[in-house]
Order: structure tokens, then sequence, then C-alpha cells
């Protein structure tokens, strides 16, 4: 660790400094995607790493690029959070944890992510036929990348339990401690570690549907943490704030945090509507991981619901609509539960963007959630949607981000202040 090393050199006590590794690991972890990101972009352009149906031709030297948009492009990102890392933070047993799991997730998604590839080149040669209602390519199957999942994540749960300081004393939403500080004793917080990781890893995954959705919510998600974990750290706030006083090693989660903030920060450079490169499952399992194994360690997994609430609606609004679906199947037959739908699309973004996207062609899907908040006297006028689909795109997406920004100053007052 190059802080370390430093302080061997020159004791400044500057270089112990939380705060200050934690800036030094920001930078390092931008630099480090300025530097590398548009190489990767442009040689997996040249290569078609693309899950996109979309043609990926070579563009001819000095002409706009208009073929399919790359992804694996969190590989980048794991390398940046990893490298920081190495540098900056004192690699107890806390940080180690947390890069294993995030690196074992990334391979999950990178195994998916290089199946999508191959299966759409396996398309365009003819050996497969593409469903007519795929925009992308497949990967794995969902279930073989939930048994992974759930297999790496019990692994590393058992290890926490081995070498990691943890207990199943949970921290409840507007209940203060003194009142009610439930324990879970192993045989129920182990399973229920595993359906954090595993749950908040995949919500993650389902959020990454559209150009920089899901960044947002991860950096409010890792800047909450970081403030639990350097303030929860210090017994004096933490006794003053009345929170539950963490180990001072969970510290070190807050250096972790900034390179993750970094990390989605610099990669809005490249993925912000049009993205240049995609995050991927690469991406998007294994930051999903990292954050949710991080509110594990601080005590606050019953918060994670409301300060990653787009990660949460986005699964939420899934499973209403198939379950909807499934139910007008049985009840009404296929035609009628292929018109009727509870959303246009989902997850629910996806129904935001057919929603305010104007066209003077009827729907060929109508809305029962629609036409329940129309009796109400709820309708947007066609004279606030747009007729061009990447504008209606880019409100979706900034709408959901400023709803992130929101639910983290909620969480943070919830947390601190009201319970």
């Amino acid at each position: 660790m190059i802080a370390a090393f430093l302080y061997s050199i020159w004791h400044y006590q500057i270089f112990k400094s939380v705060l200050f590794r934690g800036g030094m690991t920001f930078l390092t972890a931008y630099l480090v995607i300025i530097l590398l990101m548009p190489k990767i972009i442009r040689l997996f352009r040249e290569n078609g790493i693309t899950s996109d149906f979309t043609p990926s031709a070579p563009t001819a030297a000095g002409k706009p690029y208009k073929g399919a948009t790359p992804i694996m492009g969190g590989g980048i990102l794991i390398l940046a959070i990893v490298f920081s890392a190495l540098l900056w933070c004192n690699l107890n047993q806390y940080i180690v944890a947390l890069l294993t799991i995030m690196v074992a997730f990334g391979v999950i998604g990178a195994i998916d992510d290089v199946a999508k590839v191959i299966h759409k080149r396996r398309i365009e040669s003819g050996e497969e036929k593409r469903s007519w209602y795929s925009d992308k390519a497949d990967g794995i199957s969902g279930k073989t990348r939930l048994l992974a999942e759930f297999a790496v994540a019990l692994i590393v749960v058992l290890a926490l339990y081995l070498y990691v300081d943890i207990d199943g004393h949970l921290v409840v939403p507007f209940v203060p401690l003194k009142v009610w500080y439930p324990y879970l004793p192993k045989y129920i917080f182990i399973p229920f570690m595993l359906f954090i990781i595993v749950g908040g890893a995949n919500a993650v995954n389902l959020t990454d549907g559209m150009d920089s959705l899901a960044t947002m919510p991860l950096m409010t998600c890792a800047l909450f943490v970081a403030a639990i974990a350097f303030i929860g750290a210090d017994p004096e706030w933490a006794a003053r704030l009345k929170i539950p006083e963490l180990p001072s090693e969970i510290k070190e989660l807050t250096v972790l945090a900034m390179a993750i903030i970094s990390a989605g920060f610099t990669f809005l450079r490249y993925n912000t509507p049009p993205a240049l490169i995609y995050m991927g499952d690469l991406g998007a399992l294994a930051l999903g991981s990292i954050i949710s194994t991080m509110f594990i360690f601080v005590k606050a997994e019953l918060f994670l619901p409301i300060v990653g609430g787009i990660f949460v609606f986005s699964v939420l609004s899934t499973m209403i609509q198939r379950s909807f679906f499934k139910l007008m199947l049985w009840w009404k037959g296929r035609a009628a539960a292929e018109h009727y739908r509870f959303f246009l699309r989902s997850p629910y973004h996806h129904h935001l963007q057919q929603l305010w996207h104007y066209s003077e062609q009827k729907p060929e899907v109508e809305s029962v959630w629609l036409m329940f908040l129309e009796k109400l006297g709820f309708r947007l006028p066609d004279e606030e949607k747009l007729v061009d689909q990447q504008q209606t795109h880019s409100r979706v997406v900034w709408l959901m981000h400023l709803k992130s920004v929101w639910l983290f100053v909620f969480t943070i007052v919830l947390y601190f202040k009201v319970r």
C-alpha cells in the first residue's frame, strides 16, 4: 500500500488520514478510467463486443461511429476500484472480503456478457434464429447465473463468519436502538445475507437497462455507506448520534466507497445518453454485490431498499408485470394478456420511456396502471410528450437520477436523526 510506504519514509499523519486517502483513491480511480476507457471503447467497437443487433461494421476513419454500443465497460471500473484500493486502503479483513466478492460476481457477469456476444455472432452467421421480440442477444440462463451467484455468495458469507467480525444485529428504520435492536441467529442471518447480496446484485443489473441509469443510485448508496462507516467507527460520534458503534477497521470502507463513487462519476463521461459503452452484467453484478455487502458490514441492510429505492422499484415493477401477465393469461387468455399489461413495459423506467414518447399510432399495449390513474384524474397531456426518442430517454434517466439524490438525502436524515 503506497500510503503506508509514504508514511514509513515521511512520518506525516496525513498519510494515515481516511479523508486524504479517500481523496487520493478518488483521483487514482478517475485517472485509470480516463486513460483506459477510450482505448477499450475503440477496441470493443473494432471487434464487435456487443449484444445489440445493430450492425457493428467498422467505421471509416474520420467518420462518426454508427454501430452497436459495446458492452463490458464495467471491467475497467472493477480494475480501477481494485487498483486504487490496493494503493490507498489498509487491506484489512473487510476490504479483502469486499474486493473478493466484487471480482467473483464480476467473473459471473463477464461469462454472461461473453455468452451474449457469442450468441449475437451465431445469429448473424445464420447458425441460430433471432426471436422477433429480442433487441439484444441472450447470455447464460437466469437459473444458471443465479445458482453461480448463490454459490459464490455462500462461500463468501461463510468466510465472513470465520474471519470477519460481523454479527446478526439489525438497525431498524424509525426505531431507536434502545427500543429495538434485534439479533438474528446464524441460521437466519446467513440466508438473509445471501438474499441481500444476490438480490442487490441482480437489482442493479435489472436497473442497468438504460444509459447511466444505474450509475447514480450506485454512487448515492456508496456515499451513504461512506458516511456511516466514517461516523460509526468513531465511538464518540456514534454515541452522540445514537447509532451502532462499528469496529475501527470499518472506517476503511470510506476509502473504498470513494473508489466506487469515482468509478461511477467517471463512467458517466462515457455512459450518459447516448452511451459510448455499457457497463454490462460484468459491471452491474460486481458493483451491486460489493455495495450490498458494504451495507451488511455497516449494519444498514434495512436502509438499502430506501436509499437504493430505484433498484427496488425496478425489481418490484418487473415482478408485478410478470405476475399480472400470468394472471391475465389464466383468466382471459393469451390475446387479452398480450394486449392488457399492468405497465406499458417493465421495468418501470421503460414504462416511462414509452409513456413520454409521442406517437400518432395507437399503442398495441394498454396499461391497466394508466387506466387507473386516468380514472383518478391523472393523465399526461400529449403536449408534454417528446417526439425524439433520445430526448425521451434522457428525460427518464434524469428523473431517476434526481429521485436517487432525493432518496439519499431522505435516508441520511432517517438514519442519523429520525431514528
